[in-house]
């Protein structure tokens, strides 16, 4: 059995790095008051959504913000995040990365944000780009897309190669954000932050 939802406000991610990488930068925004879960990837959304929504305390939560990464289509995401709440009777706003004025008040950010396509590591990397390490990650990267058997996801490599080169070993982008590695000031962060401000304000 789930454990049970224990804050007025709840968040939901695709999985453990979300939920490293969000609890880091909620810690550095200051928000602290809520519940964060693992639906367990973008394939399990359709089932562990509404499983989540049964759980005992979610009657309880005034403020859902559910967080899912673009892939392909950031609109295709929000869709998908949407129908499916619409089966279990919620209602999110209209727009992506707003919260709606139903009750409980639900937003759908997609991530990296203002973006067709992408994912976490994108976003993280965005807030890096300037970073002096990056000087070393792009030419690594490029050698290595240029092998025959070279990495399926240029994002994930990209973000691996930059914590490569950190003081201290980090082997995923939430254990990165962890540690700080992450430009959680960066203004790539400003629809996050925007979208996170008004979650705690609800």
């Amino acid at each position: 059995m789930p454990e049970p939802i224990r804050s007025h406000k709840l968040i939901a991610v695709e999985g453990n790095d979300e939920i490293q990488f969000f609890k880091a930068f909620l810690r550095h925004i200051g928000c602290t008051d809520y519940d964060i879960r693992e639906v367990g990837g973008k394939d399990q959304f359709k089932r562990k959504l509404p499983a989540l929504v049964k759980t005992t305390g979610f009657s309880g939560v005034e403020a859902f913000a559910i967080i899912r990464d673009a892939d392909k289509d950031a609109l295709s995401s929000f869709d998908s995040v949407r129908n499916i709440l619409r089966n279990v009777e919620l209602d999110a706003s209209d727009e992506m990365n707003k919260f709606s004025k139903s009750k409980p008040s639900i937003g759908v950010y997609i991530m990296p944000g203002n973006s067709k396509e992408g994912m976490l590591e994108d976003l993280c990397l965005k807030t890096v780009k300037d970073h002096p390490t990056m000087k070393c990650v792009d030419p690594f990267v490029q050698c290595i897309m240029e092998l025959d058997e070279h990495p399926h996801n240029l994002s994930k490599a990209k973000a691996q190669a930059f914590l490569a080169a950190m003081p201290e070993i980090a082997n995923s982008v939430g254990l990165g954000a962890q540690k700080g590695y992450w430009g959680f000031d960066s203004p790539e962060l400003e629809s996050l932050k925007k979208f996170f401000k008004n979650f705690m304000e609800l």
